[in-house]
């Protein structure tokens, strides 16, 4: 992160949800993402989804606590579309999903992750895929369980680096983008517009 930045953020207030969101979501609301984890404050849960409500954003909770919650935030069209390629279908079946409904796999997902946050059971992995991780990157960090990655930026990589790059690149750039944006006054769905025009510019 530039240092314009960084001196940007210390003068936000970081427990607010425009701030968290551009912290954690900046990619999915900018448009160049299909789907981001958010993890808010129980307090902030409801005011998540209202700020999502009647937009191409939805919003599934994933998991709870008495103090946090998790969201899985996703554009359905695009997160459909990819369960939908071939491979990433093939693995999904390799992981026990034989449909792809988002709601069966989302009931299967949620209480995979439950029993894995609250009785140290396996780490669900296709929660990659459904944020969009590359497949050969979600299977070669469950072949070497985590080590021997050949880089390291939002996820572990063990395929194609080169393209790895560019991605974190783009994600850190929108991150960037958001704080700028969010520190002069703009709102969360006047963020969500302007990702629009940069995905048709």
């Amino acid at each position: 992160m530039s240092r314009e930045v960084l001196e940007i953020l210390e003068k936000m207030d970081k427990k607010e949800l425009k701030t968290q969101l551009a912290l954690q979501c900046a990619p999915l609301l900018t448009g160049i993402k299909l789907s981001n984890l958010l993890t808010v404050t129980k307090s902030n849960e409801e005011d998540v989804k209202d700020l999502f409500r009647n937009t191409e954003i939805t919003v599934h909770t994933l998991y709870q606590t008495k103090h946090r919650t998790i969201f899985l935030l996703f554009r359905e069209k695009q997160l459909l579309a990819y369960l939908n390629e071939e491979d990433v279908k093939e693995t999904m079946r390799l992981f026990g999903y034989q449909t792809l409904r988002l709601i069966d796999i989302f009931e299967k997902l949620c209480a995979r992750y439950q029993k894995y946050m609250k009785d140290h059971l396996s780490f669900p992995h296709e929660l990659g895929l459904l944020l969009g991780y590359p497949v050969e990157d979600v299977l070669g960090f469950i072949r070497n369980e985590g080590r021997n990655y050949l880089y390291c930026g939002y996820w572990k990589v063990y395929g194609d680096v080169d393209a790895a790059r560019i991605t974190f690149d783009r994600y850190n750039q929108a991150k960037e983008d958001a704080i700028r944006l969010i520190s002069s006054g703009m709102e969360i769905h006047e963020l969500l517009l302007y990702g629009k025009m940069l995905e048709s510019a």
